[in-house]
């Protein structure tokens, strides 16, 4: 039963190829939660045509940015107001952090494997209100950085990424996404440091 389910998925993935990535990747980041399909679907299709590793990587990053606009449109619309209405000094202290480092706040969870949420960051975005256009950016940074990494790994070295991923992912990922944190602070730090008084 398992084996046929798993054919059924790969005659589907390879029916749908980007679009499929597309849907897969907004269902993701909107509705529904659906850990590391989308980084599976990307590996998948990158080994069975290594030519468009890119094109799936680019689409998987468009299904997320169009997935997580309603969410952060809604909390855009109701957050402001909800937060003036449970304004204290602590909130206010927590939301002027998060609106100083709200780009690393959004990019390391999008390239962060799952369980690292990034719902609340999106939302946490809309309700302070960054800018919509720095919110597209942090996606595509965190989450690009992402999936070009893994669909170049899996157009390059085929099964033995995959095998790897299967393996190692969870590990690979919070090693790389605590490199990136930190690196995002070093940036925070050196951007204050040097910005004008």
């Amino acid at each position: 039963m398992l084996a046929g389910l798993a054919h059924a998925v790969r005659v589907w993935a390879d029916g749908a190829g980007g679009l499929g990535v597309f849907a897969i990747a907004v269902l993701d980041s909107s509705l529904l939660a659906l850990p590391n399909a989308t980084d599976a679907l990307v590996m998948y299709l990158s080994v069975q045509r290594p030519a468009l590793w890119w094109y799936y990587a680019a689409m998987a990053v468009a299904g997320l940015i169009v997935g997580s606009w309603p969410l952060y449109a809604l909390a855009r619309r109701g957050g402001q107001a909800y937060l003036k209405r449970r304004s204290s000094p602590w909130l206010t202290r927590a939301v002027a952090w998060y609106e100083r480092s709200a780009f690393a706040a959004l990019a390391v969870p999008a390239f962060a494997p799952p369980p690292m949420p990034l719902k609340p960051s999106v939302l946490l975005a809309g309700a302070t209100a960054y800018a919509p256009w720095k919110v597209v950016a942090a996606l595509v940074v965190g989450r690009g950085t992402r999936h070009l990494l893994e669909a170049g790994l899996a157009a390059t070295f085929r099964e033995q990424a995959v095998a790897t991923f299967e393996r190692h992912g969870t590990a690979i990922g919070v090693g790389t996404a605590v490199a990136t944190a930190l690196a995002c602070l070093v940036v925070l730090a050196w951007s204050r440091r040097h910005s004008p008084a």
